[in-house]
């Protein structure tokens, strides 16, 4: 499946935003003050694609995670991923280009575009929109450090997709599914 590496340039601040907060606020790309803190191990835990095709697809995905490292060109994050779907592990890794708000990466036939969202604190919040020859799509996909997420924070998920006009009937991570093993956590 591979489109949840796409996933990893996402937010680990609350949100800056008054107790009722409007879609300006809620959709705003941003980068941390520290863009250091989103480097490291994350555990999908919901999301939701549009068109319904791609909306649809999460469903096959029964868990994921993803690994966010430096390089030595502050412009590029290595991306690792493993996605638990369709009853098998898809491993994968790509470079990304950081460029102000926007990253960008090649893979395979996709181009791909995103942006950080403000979210959870220890939350990853990504929306990702790509294009594969004549087809479009778009993702938001939400992970967090342990794979588990507070109410409160799943609420403010859902004013996020409606304010950008996702399905409302996410898709989650069930917490049980064992994650894809990591490769190169064994070789260290």
């Amino acid at each position: 499946m591979g489109l949840f590496w796409a996933v990893f340039f996402l937010a680990l601040t609350h949100l800056s935003v008054a107790s009722s907060p409007d879609c300006q606020d809620l959709v705003k790309p941003f980068m941390p003050e520290n863009p250091k803190m989103v480097f490291g191990k994350w555990v999908y835990v919901m999301g939701a694609g549009e068109p319904k095709p791609y909306h649809k697809a999460l469903e096959s995905l029964k868990s994921s995670w993803v690994e966010l490292s430096p390089t030595s060109d502050s412009q590029i994050v290595t991306l690792r991923w493993g996605d638990n779907c369709f009853n098998r592990c898809n491993l994968g890794e790509v470079n990304a280009t950081v460029s102000g708000l926007a990253t960008t990466f090649r893979k395979n036939l996709s181009d791909h575009k995103g942006h950080i969202l403000q979210t959870c604190s220890d939350c990853l919040l990504w929306t990702d929109t790509f294009r594969n020859m004549d087809v479009t799509g778009r993702y938001m996909l939400q992970f967090t450090r342990t794979g588990k997420i507070n109410p409160k924070d799943t609420e403010i998920f859902s004013k996020q997709l409606q304010c950008l006009n996702f399905p409302e009937n996410y898709h989650s991570y069930d917490g049980k599914t064992e994650l894809c093993p990591d490769d190169m956590e064994s070789t260290n």
